[in-house]
């Protein structure tokens, strides 16, 4: 009995010792983009904005690309961005180009970690 008893103890602190030895250390990266969408800024000009989340449970970092072909120009902005855990903002780029005059626009939006 008393054999036993020494056994289950022993197990359930190696169990313990190793818990943590055997996980990644660095949590995954959660930051997502979750909307994107374009129109007339308030002063006329075409504005994106672009929704970032964060589902995870850690403070993360991360680097927002908005790639837009504007008019057969391609151009990508750049921004950085910390959230806490499940937290969301919206980033808004503003271009220089009157919103009615653009005749053509497309728009891809990613994060990605910062290193």
């Amino acid at each position: 009995m008393e054999r036993r008893t020494v056994l289950r103890a022993t197990g359930t602190v190696l169990l313990g010792l190793t818990a943590g030895c055997l996980g990644d250390d660095e949590p995954e990266f959660m930051l997502r983009v979750v909307n994107q969408n374009f129109g007339a800024g308030p002063d006329g000009n075409l504005t994106v904005w672009v929704t970032v989340s964060n589902p995870g449970n850690e403070r993360q970092s991360g680097t927002v690309y908005v790639k837009a072909d504007l008019n057969d120009d391609s151009m990508v902005r750049v921004r950085d961005v910390t959230l806490d855990a499940h937290e969301t903002t919206e980033i808004q780029i503003t271009y220089d180009q009157v919103y009615d005059d653009v005749t053509s626009f497309t728009l891809d939006a990613s994060v990605e970690e910062s290193e």
